[in-house]
């Protein structure tokens, strides 16, 4: 089974930085050739913008025929739902910027909630998740602890672990696993050597 990696990192190449580590530990923990990695921060990735509402919306909820324009930007979102879909098992990995969630991620997660792929209502207009047997593990790396104490009111990146996405999706969280300065908080399992050290995201 393929494991498809998700790196939020703005540098994917910073090899200081906890949350690669993090990714180069797992792959390195899986048989070889079984994981794909996507740099989020290289990816061609469709932001939710007007363009794209007005696709969606004319395409989707319309039911009409897309100009040409509108039909790419619906298929660069296709091609992200199509990577996900292919891997039951996807791993994301991020870093909490500015206190929240990469940029790059929330445009990722933009795409795969996607009506009549990912998700679809029902006769009540209640949605309905369409990808069901996927199970996600999230794994965040901070450079301080912010799961209690003083600190804990700045925390808004734990939210992907709460983000509409999954349960429109049906995407089942396999649990968040935060990497914490200093050895405080919880540590994930066998990264914890790997992954010591500060994890800097830029503004």
């Amino acid at each position: 089974m393929k494991t498809l990696i998700i790196n939020a990192h703005p540098d994917p190449h910073a090899a200081e930085a906890a949350t690669n580590r993090m990714v180069q530990h797992l792959v390195a923990r899986l048989p070889a050739g079984s994981t794909e990695i996507v740099n989020l921060a290289e990816a061609d990735i469709q932001p939710l913008d007007k363009d794209m509402l007005d696709a969606i919306v004319h395409a989707v909820f319309q039911r009409q025929q897309p100009d040409s324009g509108q039909r790419a930007l619906l298929a660069r979102s296709g091609e992200v739902i199509a990577k996900v879909k292919s891997a039951p098992r996807p791993v994301i990995a991020y870093p909490m910027c500015n206190f929240g969630i990469p940029a790059r991620l929330k445009d990722w997660l933009d795409n795969i909630v996607m009506p009549g792929q990912t998700f679809q209502y029902d006769e009540s207009g209640t949605p309905k998740g369409l990808m069901g047997t996927h199970k996600a593990l999230l794994l965040q790396a901070s450079g301080s602890v912010y799961s209690t104490g003083p600190m804990a009111q700045l925390e808004f990146s734990v939210s992907l672990s709460a983000s509409p996405a999954w349960r429109f999706s049906g995407i089942c969280q396999r649990g968040r696993r935060p990497r914490r300065r200093h050895g405080a908080g919880r540590r994930a399992g066998g990264c914890r050597a790997a992954c010591a050290g500060r994890d800097r995201c830029p503004a």
